[in-house]
């Protein structure tokens, strides 16, 4: 078995259980034991556990990078409603991650910093697909900088810990807890948004409906 396949496959059974347990209650030797490799070879690929969630997070900002700084490019409401779905998904895909987020980075000054620069990139992008949707007529763009840095901020704390406000309350990610949550980002930009609300809730109903039955019924996405 090649060292990238290795690695995936290590990779793969720590998200696993990472998310099923916590990071906490998943040693490397459970990892190995889940691979059916010795905790010799995981660690000839990994040192330590804190190495395999570093590389998790650059998997997973990877997915970000394959698509996600392309979104100015489609500045319409519909792709709006698509990011946030996506969002979800990819949050849903790595939860251990932002469910022990504080702890994960308080104890790993380089994910850290990596997670910093990662954020700070994409507020960026949100602000230049806000910016792109005020030029085709959508949005209304406030004078003030920092108002606009406000209102990335905000739907960007909404969409990351949406799921985790799911899970607080026991309550399935469903179609509905997903629009509920669009709602929320929808509340925050309603002010500056130009379209009719009433054709913004009906688009953004159908187009998280669909991207929702996709992927539950695509098993790669």
């Amino acid at each position: 078995m090649g060292t990238r396949e290795t690695q995936n496959r290590i990779l793969d059974a720590a998200l696993l259980l990472f998310n099923a347990h916590g990071t906490a209650a998943v040693s490397t030797n459970r990892i190995a034991e889940h691979c059916g490799i010795s905790k010799g070879n995981l660690h000839y690929h990994f040192r330590n556990k804190q190495e395999i969630i570093q590389s998790l997070f650059r998997r997973m900002v990877a997915e970000m990078d394959a698509g996600w700084y392309r979104d100015h490019l489609v500045p319409t409401l519909e792709h709006m409603a698509e990011m946030h779905v996506r969002q979800l998904q990819l949050i849903l895909a790595y939860r251990f991650f932002y469910r022990e987020l504080a702890d994960l980075l308080r104890q790993d000054p380089l994910l850290r910093r990596r997670f910093a620069e990662n954020r700070d990139r994409r507020l960026r992008e949100i602000e230049r697909f806000f910016r792109s949707l005020a030029e085709h007529g959508l949005m209304r763009i406030p004078d003030d900088e920092h108002r606009l840095r406000s209102i990335v901020d905000a739907t960007w704390i909404i969409s990351d810990n949406w799921i985790n406000y799911l899970e607080f309350h026991d309550r399935e990610v469903t179609i509905d807890a997903i629009l509920e949550g669009y709602y929320e980002v929808l509340e925050v930009l309603r002010p500056y948004l130009c379209a009719d609300p009433q054709q913004i809730t009906q688009e953004s109903y159908r187009t998280i409906e669909r991207m929702a039955q996709r992927a539950s019924t695509d098993p790669d996405r």
